[in-house]
């Protein structure tokens, strides 16, 4: 026989108990002989169950003060602020260095006992106490307005590529501009056969569409040589995008 699950015993037990508390002494000794065969309690349990209310008892939970007030709080923010909002592994490292530096020039001053717990506070309490104001700098990004060129022009990553033909190809520009990106910087105009992994590459003095058409036919016919044969490719257009980093 399956054994009863704790679940179906109190629903037994809510429906016998009723007729139980109402019936004689005879019937209640057969009421409780099928209520012992159904659920496999014992007869002082099963006496004990069905005599007892049927509402749920609630789990007491102790409500525990709490250790760490706003003061603690308020100081962990500044020490967060000034570790350049770290996470909590990486600050709870840096407070023994970080604290009496702040202190030492001026910029916190704690009472010795909001100190000590500051110090002895592990990583996931400091995650714990910094959840709130890590909240709030979130912000909703704007919706990203795509051009209406790109909108209509059929784009492919490399995963998109289905065994492709020899001479299909992915073209990106890669601009040499250092850290700054403005003013005029030399392009690399890179094409990447799918296939074959080979690489043509031309340099670009300035980006602008008509000598970019330019020197893609000119990479393009070089390419068309090296491979005895016409691009392959349906003219979809694809991205690369490691290229689009400075460099």
């Amino acid at each position: 026989m399956k054994k009863m699950t704790h679940a179906t015993r109190t629903e037994l037990a809510n429906a016998v108990r009723d007729r139980y508390v109402a019936a004689t002494v005879k019937d209640k000794r057969k009421i409780l002989e099928e209520f012992i065969a159904a659920t496999g309690y014992h007869e002082k349990s099963a006496i004990r169950v069905l005599n007892s209310a049927s509402a749920p008892r609630r789990r007491q939970t102790r409500q525990r003060p709490s250790l760490y007030d706003e003061a603690v709080r308020g100081a962990l923010i500044v020490l967060w602020e000034a570790s350049d909002r770290v996470c909590g592994k990486r600050l709870k490292a840096l407070l023994p260095i970080l604290l009496p530096a702040l202190e030492r020039y001026g910029h916190l001053k704690l009472e010795e006992h909001l100190r000590a717990k500051i110090l002895s506070m592990s990583a996931a309490t400091i995650d714990r106490l910094l959840r709130m104001p890590k909240s709030a700098l979130h912000t909703k990004k704007a919706p990203r307005v795509v051009p209406e060129a790109r909108r209509r022009i059929k784009m492919r990553t490399f995963a998109d590529w289905n065994e492709p033909p020899p001479g299909s190809m992915e073209m990106d520009l890669v601009a040499h501009c250092g850290a700054v990106n403005r003013g005029s910087y030399v392009h690399s105009l890179v094409l990447t056969d799918i296939t074959s992994g080979w690489t043509e590459a031309a340099p670009i003095v300035v980006r602008e569409a008509t000598l970019v058409a330019i020197v893609s036919a000119v990479v393009c016919r070089s390419h068309c040589k090296h491979l005895q044969g016409p691009l392959g490719g349906d003219g979809a257009v694809s991205r690369a995008a490691p290229g689009s980093d400075c460099t």
